[in-house]
């Protein structure tokens, strides 16, 4: 709580933590506009809404992005997700497009590209006009290119024209949270952040993983490599759809909490 309390008042008052200490130990008097203010933003606190919200940005690899409850708020496992795939490709000197599907403040799009600069381009995909919205803002502020397109993940994922690179890197952390395993979630979490950005249907939970792959076998010739983020309680199940489909060059990973949360397939 205590952590929170600082990343708000140093938000709000545009001063360090030091700064806050010590005026709080000189009980400093704010004026009557500023602590009413304050107090409408610990009362959002109070009623389970996100810090993130509440101060409208959040952290992401060291970087500041715009949220708002259109887009989902990043996470570290996400962090880690990325991190493999800088790691994997920041020696590589191919010619290399990306396609960030349900790319959500654009995090993952805009990291890539500042940490991977040789790549050539990045396609960040989402189903909203709302949500790219926020995405090309971050984008903007980060000085970065982004192609951005609104598309349908599991309506119409095979519209989008695909141009022939020597290597294709896919990206995606999709909805995969059951819902029954709502009850899991920290209130926060199911009362603030966008329904579509996380749940699926108990009786098809991979559905979003299916569409991305039959898209990929049917859109792509020459390398492709897959970076998924993935639900821990059945990371079995999409191994076994991987195998099934005919990926067979996969390795899953855990992230640092010591669960089964993102896999890499090559083909």
């Amino acid at each position: 709580m205590e952590t929170i309390f600082f990343i708000l008042t140093t938000h709000f008052f545009k001063w360090d933590q030091i700064t806050v200490l010590l005026k709080l130990s000189k009980k400093e008097q704010i004026n009557s506009f500023q602590y009413k203010k304050l107090i409408r933003k610990l009362w959002e606190l109070r009623k389970n809404r996100p810090i993130q919200y509440v101060i409208g940005k959040t952290s992401f690899f060291g970087m500041d992005f715009m949220v708002n409850e259109k887009v989902f708020i990043p996470r570290p496992e996400t962090e880690e997700l990325v991190s493999w795939i800088i790691q994997d490709h920041k020696k590589n000197n191919e010619k290399i497009q990306i396609f960030d599907l349900g790319t959500g403040s654009g995090c993952i799009s805009i990291v890539l590209k500042k940490k991977l600069p040789k790549i050539q381009q990045i396609h960040a995909i989402d189903f909203s006009h709302e949500i790219l919205s926020i995405a090309k803002k971050n984008a903007m502020f980060h000085d970065v290119r982004i192609f951005f397109k609104t598309v349908d993940i599991l309506k119409n994922l095979t519209s989008i024209p695909i141009e022939k690179y020597p290597m294709t890197i896919i990206v995606s952390n999709p909805p995969y949270v059951r819902f029954s395993e709502k009850r899991l979630l920290h209130p926060n979490i199911f009362q603030y952040e966008p329904f579509q950005a996380l749940f699926v249907s108990d009786e098809d939970p991979l559905i979003f993983y299916k569409k991305i792959i039959f898209w990929i076998q049917k859109k792509f010739t020459g390398k492709v490599c897959i970076y998924f983020e993935i639900n821990q309680f059945i990371y079995s199940d999409i191994l076994d759809l991987m195998k099934k489909t005919g990926f067979l060059n996969v390795e899953i990973r855990k992230d640092i909490q010591g669960f089964f949360r993102m896999i890499r397939v090559i083909n």
